[in-house]
């Protein structure tokens, strides 16, 4: 039943169905677990998985992963199943998880060859985790091991820049208005915020010469001062959204090289 629906796309109805023959399983077995009755728990459960990543609930997926049995003695399916665990941890966000995934996979597989199809994934999550040195290595790693021709210093020249501090931006931003933003990389929200301020300290200034000190006190000092701290705010928000864009403009050309070529060996 749950094969027939899984075919016909009907992937939540399915998993429902995968997990109610574990629950059947589960009651008919005795203290001993049989090597059938793991084998037959870890398929039930991987398969609820690719219904769980079809319907895209990659947490769920992510959770359905941590109940495979690992004391498989197969090399290979036992690959498999970490492998898949990993993957789930990626799909799901679980980047730290998902690292940790990959390196128990090297650990316990003996058979390189199986190991060396890791490669892929761990790139993938050290970009997310932002720890591109590490990712660099394994990229060049890749690179030799298929025979490609991409440069892989000229890839990963962004290392020559630093990320946008955004401490610093709201420093700079406190020392001369407008200057934070521009540091993180927007200058006509720096003129904007600069212009505002000038405006506000002005209108404060003015009605300051004619007199009018409530006035000037409640709304040319009021409004400069949220200009002010309002703007330094901002630009500390703006560093870290430059990074954020750095980081995914990054991890896409990366990510884009490396499906390029899996397709590629596909074919």
């Amino acid at each position: 039943m749950a094969d027939s629906l899984m075919k016909g796309h009907e992937y939540a109805l399915a998993a429902v169905y995968y997990e109610k023959a574990l629950f059947d399983q589960n009651q008919q077995v005795d203290t001993v677990i049989s090597e059938n009755f793991r084998l037959l728990t870890n398929t039930l459960l991987n398969q609820k998985i690719q219904c769980q990543k079809a319907l895209r609930t990659f947490e769920d997926a992510w959770q359905t992963a941590q109940r495979f049995d690992l004391n498989e003695p197969n090399d290979t399916l036992q690959f498999k199943l970490r492998y898949e665990g990993a993957l789930c941890g990626y799909l799901s966000q679980r980047y730290n998880e998902a690292y940790g995934q990959i390196q128990q996979t090297r650990f316990y597989t003996r058979d390189t060859t199986l190991t060396a199809s890791l490669d892929v994934l761990e790139i993938l999550t050290l970009n997310e985790l932002e720890r591109w040195t590490e990712s660099k290595v394994i990229f060049a790693r890749y690179v030799s091991r298929n025979r490609l021709t991409i440069q892989v210093d000229k890839l990963y020249d962004f290392l020559k820049k630093k990320p946008k501090n955004p401490d610093k931006a709201q420093l700079l931003s406190f020392l001369m208005p407008g200057l934070g933003q521009i540091y993180a990389g927007y200058p006509k929200e720096g003129l904007v915020s600069a212009g505002l301020q000038a405006l506000s300290l002005g209108f404060g200034v003015y009605h300051v010469l004619n007199k009018y000190y409530l006035i000037s006190f409640f709304s040319g000092a009021g409004l400069f001062q949220t200009f002010y701290f309002g703007g330094a705010r901002r630009a500390s928000l703006m560093a870290e959204e430059t990074n954020r864009k750095r980081k995914a403009r990054n991890s896409q050309k990366i990510r884009a090289l490396l499906v390029e070529n899996e397709q590629k060996k596909e074919r």
